[in-house]
Formats: structure tokens, C-alpha cells, sequence
């Protein structure tokens, strides 16, 4: 259980930083919202597809 938890915290993590960096703004991060959440959402797919490769 925790190691889902974290798995989710480093996403997250991981999903923000992306989104400030593929921002076209830098670091507002107020602006880039829609960039973080995707960063977010394709650190989560990245993570379940690399645990379900045989």
C-alpha cells in the first residue's frame, strides 16, 4: 500500500515539474495548469504501463 502511495507522490512530483518545463510560459505556475495536469496524468500511464511489461 505504501508503495502505491508513493508511486503516485513521484508522479505527481515528476508531472509537475514537467508541465512547468513544457510550459511556454516558464514558471508561472498559475498559467500552466493544463500542462501540469497532463504531466501528471502521462507520469501515471508511464508508471502502470512499465509495471504491466512482462
Amino acid at each position: 500500500m505504501a508503495s502505491k502511495g508513493l508511486e503516485i507522490l513521484i508522479a505527481m512530483m515528476l508531472g509537475f515539474f514537467t508541465g512547468i518545463l513544457l510550459s511556454g510560459n516558464g514558471m508561472h505556475v498559475q498559467e500552466s495548469g493544463i500542462q501540469i495536469l497532463l504531466g501528471c496524468i502521462f507520469w501515471l500511464l508511464a508508471f502502470s504501463y512499465l509495471k504491466r511489461r512482462p
